[in-house]
């Protein structure tokens, strides 16, 4: 929290009827070319498939908005996390390859 460019109001969960955190999407905001990027997007496993990691996506990304940001980013590393992005409007634009030299 006390790493520039972290904004809290960028930082967003959503609780359980116990105050629970059960999903949660932090933005990390560029305000000089206006993009924001969505890392970390997470839900805790005994509530997945609910839609919370996408709604509580969707109010980060409101709150992006409402700062000026033009564009937002993810980067998928695995494909349920590329469904959630795609489910919420998020269109491939890169792809990075890893390699590794084998001994």
């Amino acid at each position: 929290m006390n790493t520039y460019p972290y904004d809290p109001s960028l930082d967003w969960v959503i609780e359980s009827p116990n105050g629970e955190f059960v999903a949660s999407c932090l933005i990390w905001y560029d305000e000089v070319n206006k993009v924001g990027l969505l890392e970390p997007v997470g839900t805790n496993s005994g509530f997945r498939r609910m839609g919370l990691a996408s709604s509580v996506s969707k109010l980060a990304l409101n709150a992006l908005s409402e700062k000026g940001a033009k564009t937002a980013v993810v980067v998928c590393t695995s494909p349920d996390a590329c469904e959630l992005y795609k489910s919420i409007g998020f269109e491939q634009f890169a792809q990075t390859k890893s390699f590794h030299r084998l001994k």
